[in-house]
């Protein structure tokens, strides 16, 4: 009984990013827009993010860009902690995941490459987490920030 409760809102979501995706419209799909801080001691910088904060959004993500600018990233935000997995299907930019805790400290930093063939590389985090950051590459060293800075939401 409990299962056929999150089955419908999961076929749901399921189908939606079906249809987004085969109807090559993912580029036309609307995500929030916000802002973040990270900072490391008295080191801070401001950056413009694209909040992917539903099942469908995150199931999108960056798929289909050919381009993102240096500065700028996509916020996964969940609801609890998660475990969930990461992709690079249909994403053609090399990008930087950092996953972060329920607290707003980057625990974790990985470079993720483009999906050339599958079956695609999943990355995961070491422990659980609330909010990932992608980015592109080389955007943590160019900054320099890395494990242990911190990320603010701003509302």
């Amino acid at each position: 009984m409990k299962f056929q409760k999150f089955l419908l809102p999961i076929l749901i979501t399921i189908g939606t990013v079906v249809v987004v995706v085969a109807s090559g419209q993912s580029d036309r799909v609307k995500f929030p827009k916000g802002k973040i801080v990270i900072t490391d001691g008295e080191k801070s910088l401001k950056l413009d993010v694209e909040i992917a904060n539903t099942p469908t959004l995150r199931s999108i993500g960056l798929m289909y860009r050919k381009s993102i600018p240096d500065d700028f990233g996509m916020l996964f935000v969940f609801e609890k902690d998660t475990r969930s997995g990461f992709w690079m299907k249909n994403t053609y930019v090399p990008l930087e995941i950092a996953f972060i805790d329920r607290s707003g400290v980057i625990f974790s930093i990985q470079e993720m490459e483009p999906c050339r063939e599958e079956p695609c590389k999943i990355y995961y985090a070491p422990g659980p987490f609330r909010y990932a950051l992608e980015v592109k590459k080389g955007f943590f060293e160019r900054h320099g920030f890395g494990v242990r800075s911190r990320v603010l939401i701003e509302k």
